[in-house]
């Protein structure tokens, strides 16, 4: 059950520059001297601090800018804070989403069209001052999880991206996170499912194969002599939760780790397929349930003139959560999302970060 729409930021009102737009998801956290920390993400990525959520502000500090790297096997060139997990409140890690983006680049696509020359990638960011700053070791050693191939103009998209929140699994001692993933050669579409015990250091993080946790999602630039069945992931529970990545939290209430994103529904009462913000649940995150609608909503993909506003970046965040990532949640949570703001039936720069209480029954 979802309740009423609050505006928490207006982008084409609040932000600090005209291209100040949230591109993913938002994460929190609440750092060593208490305070929320909420991650938002435009391509100068920055936070939103405040001592609770119903007070949050935009001071226009860059936490994490992107690098603009114009070599695609560097992994380093337009990039996004995508999850962030500390143990401690000042040390800090993130995953970053990474768009090598070749349109940029006439040389390296003929065709100059964003999605074909859409190249993605993985990587790790660190920051040792509680999330005001972020910055990632040399490439390739900052690398979490690549595509199977090297770049190839015009066959895109391709690759890893948008992963979830990083989730402290109490059971086993590791730290999960889900990454959607494109399909491409021998690699499906879907969801897959990545681990580690020591989430700082990208090389530690292992992706699902299927019967185990022991692909290692290695660059192609680097692996050549190495099969590309051995770095691929398997993506888990396809028709129940097809590629949803953006929200993962432990639910107190099912007792069961909660997956809220987008996604679409063939309803065959009403002949159409209904978009919105879904669930699933699992047990062991490998293992979902068919996805549930929690809000109805366009999003980009499906939107037609005269539609809706549409809607994307989903977040689950339980303000009364005892955790310091905010990767526990209970029966009543907010979700957290981004409308986008037409004219002319066209997509601008008008986006409003938008708040709804919802309650979860079973």
């Amino acid at each position: 059950m979802a309740g009423a729409e609050r505006v928490v930021f207006r982008w084409a009102r609040d932000a600090c520059e005209p291209d100040d737009i949230s591109d993913l998801p938002v994460r929190a956290f609440r750092d060593f001297r208490g305070q929320i920390r909420m991650t938002i993400s435009p391509l100068r990525n920055r936070r939103i601090t405040g001592p609770d959520f119903g007070n949050l502000r935009h001071p226009c500090v860059v936490s994490l800018g992107s690098h603009a790297d114009p070599e695609p096997g560097r992994f380093s060139d337009r990039e996004w804070v995508a999850a962030t997990y500390t143990e401690d409140g000042r040390n800090v890690t993130a995953l970053v989403h990474n768009e090598f983006q070749g349109h940029l680049r006439p040389g390296d696509c003929p065709s100059r069209r964003y999605f074909s020359c859409w190249y993605n990638a993985v990587t790790l960011a660190h920051s040792g001052d509680g999330g005001q700053t972020f910055e990632h070791v040399a490439p390739p050693a900052h690398l979490v999880a690549a595509p199977l191939y090297p770049y190839r103009p015009d066959s895109g998209p391709v690759g890893i991206l948008e992963p979830s929140n990083i989730v402290l699994n109490r059971h086993d001692g590791y730290r999960y996170t889900l990454m959607n993933v494109r399909r491409f050669g021998a690699q499906r579409r879907g969801t897959c499912v990545l681990r580690s015990r020591t989430p700082a250091r990208a090389d530690s993080w292992r992706a699902w194969g299927g019967t185990a946790f022991d692909r290692r999602m290695t660059s192609p630039y680097s692996s050549l002599g190495t099969p590309v069945t051995a770095r691929m992931c398997e993506p888990v529970s396809r028709q129940e939760i097809e590629g949803m990545s953006q929200s993962l939290t432990y639910n107190t209430y099912f007792n069961r780790f909660l997956l809220v994103g987008r996604a679409g529904r063939w309803e065959p009462h009403r002949r159409h397929v209904v978009w919105g913000f879904y669930f699933s649940l699992s047990k062991d995150l490998l293992n979902w349930t068919e996805r549930r609608l929690i809000m109805e909503t366009e999003y980009t993909d499906s939107y037609r003139c005269g539609d809706r506003h549409p809607s994307n970046y989903a977040s689950v965040i339980d303000p009364r959560s005892r955790s310091r990532n905010f990767d526990t949640s209970g029966r009543r949570a907010d979700l957290y999302f981004t409308r986008f703001n037409y004219a002319g039936c066209r997509q601008t720069q008008n986006r409003d970060f938008r708040r709804v209480p919802i309650e979860f029954s079973k």
